[in-house]
């Protein structure tokens, strides 16, 4: 990659997500979380159900390198992976479907940006806690974002295909 696209991906931000990136979002998705596939229209949907809790980290040259999905949702329960929604359930907590970032954003402290924003998005709504699934050892991330491990034998079920290191964390906004 030579200097110009390399300054470009250094110059990334958070845009609102539109319907034409879906395509681009599963491609991420592909890269970054290859153990828990989603189909197009699962991605798709999630969009269309909270579009406004939906972003893409946009490089200066256009290309995304991250994006969010997130939703409200009830307490004490998680979305099944691969799976269409329909509707959303009443709100309780504000869930963070996802939050994946290619190789091209390390260093760009894109994550944590990401969590303030959906943290203000969070409060605007007027939820008070927003929730997640830590996978891929992602759980010191978001430890240090302030969300803490929910411990309870019944999510030892809930978590079954979320993969063994899978955690539920909560965290009050």
């Amino acid at each position: 990659m030579g200097s110009e696209a390399a300054q470009g991906r250094r110059q990334a931000e958070w845009q609102q997500m539109t319907a034409a990136d879906v395509d681009a979002v599963l491609a991420v998705a592909d890269v970054v979380h290859p153990a828990f596939p989603e189909d197009r229209a699962v991605l798709a949907e999630r969009f269309a159900l909270h579009p406004e809790g939906c972003l893409v980290l946009r490089a200066g040259d256009g290309a995304v390198i991250g994006y969010t999905l997130t939703h409200p949702w009830a307490a004490d329960t998680v979305p099944p992976l691969n799976t269409l929604l329909g509707r959303l359930p009443d709100a309780e907590v504000y869930y963070i479907h996802d939050l994946a970032l290619l190789p091209a954003a390390r260093g760009l402290r894109a994550g944590n940006a990401a969590v303030r924003l959906l943290e203000a998005h969070a409060r605007a709504l007027g939820l008070s806690r927003m929730a997640l699934v830590a996978v891929n050892n992602s759980g010191g991330f978001w430890s240090a974002q302030g969300f803490e491990q929910v411990s309870s034998p019944q999510w030892a079920q809930k978590l079954a295909s979320y993969g063994d290191d899978a955690a539920y964390m909560v965290k009050a906004v």
